[in-house]
């Protein structure tokens, strides 16, 4: 999409209101708001239809150039837009004031600024600017105050300096800490042998994590969580993840102003806690989680769409674990209206999660063709950004849909493809090769209903062991294999199962 196209489109109604009025107040040629106009109502950026509905405008020949001037305007007037519309941006104008004030002399009026801006500064851990402001006040106490006064200020000043720098310094190494595990976690996100395990345990062994008390600023604490949190996800402790999560969700509460600042920060804490609580089966609490993360208050339509991703997906699952299949359809619909109205607004990882959980429910409700389409959208569209864990239960969740279709040669074909597959990307684990031999060697002498229930009785033996196998266990977080054996051996519906299954369950936690 043309990046003129995509700064308008996610312009919200407001910001688009404001942009008019911002640009009334402008002198000058107002030829690019006819361009703006044409724009907002595209979908993609076609030149030949904006000269279709510009013919009879004289600035049609210098197209390009009126169009690289919209694009700063409009930039510019999301900047004016947002000015002290947070304490970063309210802290850099009183900065510029700070040093207006100063070029002109006017002393007395710099300090009663600079002392309003260091407290707002401390208050909300402003590192870098109470760092900038520390050098103003510098500068106007030499101006402002006696040679013996102003000597007396040097200690006190420089040691408020090096503790800045040293907060700053900790945040960089917290923070230096947090992408590097990120790295890894994008690339393995749960660790399924002792060596990706082991990329892990390199990061966290680093001193600086060993003990809540050595991170110095709030993004250092908030960064220590996330780094554990991280850890814990890839080595399956479910119960750590949650308890990680609650406390970082507790330093985001106790500063209510990043909060109505940084909402994404928020919306990915309270994701954090809900997909704990899902990992962990436990729902007392999930409901008054999820809507927390539904009453936040949002200015931009961009976190509007992360929202919408993270609230549906959380109560899909929910749907999905508890085996209310029925429940889930109505947010299914939900979500693909979603898909479409944010389709714009939603990165490639969100919509694969969407769609997954949208095969899950078809599953769930036995419209096998339709959760055919969405893992064969997912293999085709999708496959240079699956991660290879999804892609490998994707193409072993292919060959059930083939089964309970009744595509034996489709079948037979994909099961080579995703050996193949499987083997080449060094993913071909217990799990995978159990379903491939079962197809290969054992789907050939099932002739009978009984025939099929005694081969997959023998299956689920094969699969219990893989229960407690530390590096297997995580393929079952994408499919109950499990329960679905069970509807196969015992003539039932999965969603009956399922159901039944996290009932039983619920009552021996």
């Amino acid at each position: 999409m043309d990046e003129l196209v995509r700064l308008i489109r996610s312009l919200s109604k407001s910001e688009k209101r404001y942009f008019k009025m911002f640009s009334a107040l402008q002198g000058g040629d107002k030829d690019y708001l006819k361009l703006f106009d044409v724009v907002e109502k595209l979908e993609e950026y076609d030149e030949e239809k904006i000269k279709k509905a510009l013919k009879n405008e004289d600035f049609l020949n210098r197209l390009p150039a009126v169009k690289n001037y919209l694009y700063g305007q409009v930039l510019k007037s999301l900047r004016m837009n947002y000015i002290g519309s947070t304490v970063d941006s309210e802290l850099k104008e009183m900065i510029e004031e700070i040093t207006i004030l100063y070029e002109k002399r006017l002393f007395r009026q710099c300090v009663k600024l600079l002392d309003k801006a260091k407290a707002l500064a401390k208050a909300n851990e402003q590192i870098l600017q109470l760092i900038e402001l520390n050098l103003l006040e510098q500068k106007v106490q030499i101006e402002t105050l006696n040679i013996d006064k102003f000597e007396r200020t040097l200690g006190s000043s420089l040691e408020q300096e090096i503790e800045l720098l040293e907060k700053q310094r900790n945040t960089a190494e917290y923070r230096n800490l947090y992408n590097r595990i990120v790295v890894i976690n994008k690339k393995i996100k749960e660790a399924r042998t002792e060596e990706e395990l082991k990329q892990f345990e390199e990061i966290i062994a680093h001193p600086l994590l060993r003990s809540f008390d050595q991170a110095k600023s709030f993004d250092s604490k908030n960064y220590f969580y996330l780094i554990h949190l991280n850890y814990n996800h890839a080595k399956g402790d479910n119960e750590a993840c949650l308890e990680i999560a609650q406390e970082q969700l507790k330093l985001l509460e106790s500063f209510p102003q990043k909060i109505a600042e940084k909402p994404k920060m928020y919306i990915a804490a309270l994701n954090n806690v809900l997909l704990s609580q899902i990992h962990l089966h436990s729902y007392a609490d999930f409901g008054e989680t999820l809507e927390k993360l539904r009453n936040i208050k949002l200015r931009s339509v961009n976190i509007e769409a992360n929202r919408f991703v993270s609230s549906y997906m959380f109560e899909m699952v929910m749907h999905l674990d508890t085996g209310n299949f029925s429940k889930s359809v109505e947010t299914r619909e939900r979500i693909l209206e979603g898909l479409k109205k944010y389709h714009d607004k939603i990165n490639v990882i969100e919509e694969i999660t969407l769609l997954y959980n949208i095969f899950y429910s078809y599953f769930g409700t036995g419209e096998y063709s339709k959760a055919l389409g969405i893992i064969n959208r997912l293999l085709n569209e999708y496959q240079k950004e699956l991660r290879y864990d999804i892609q490998s239960a994707v193409r072993i969740l292919n060959l059930i849909l083939h089964y309970e279709l009744g595509n034996a040669r489709l079948l037979e074909y994909n099961a080579i493809s995703a050996y193949r597959f499987l083997y080449k990307s060094k993913r071909l684990y217990k799990l995978e090769n159990i379903v491939l031999n079962f197809i290969r060697k054992k789907m050939h002498h099932i002739y009978t209903p009984k025939d099929e229930v005694e081969a997959f009785i023998e299956l689920r033996k094969e699969f219990i062991p893989l229960l407690d196998d530390p590096y297997e266990k995580k393929a079952f977080e994408y499919f109950d294999y499990i329960s679905w054996f069970d509807s196969r051996i015992e003539k039932r519906s999965f969603e009956e199962i399922v159901k039944e299954k996290f009932e039983k369950n619920k009552k021996s936690r």
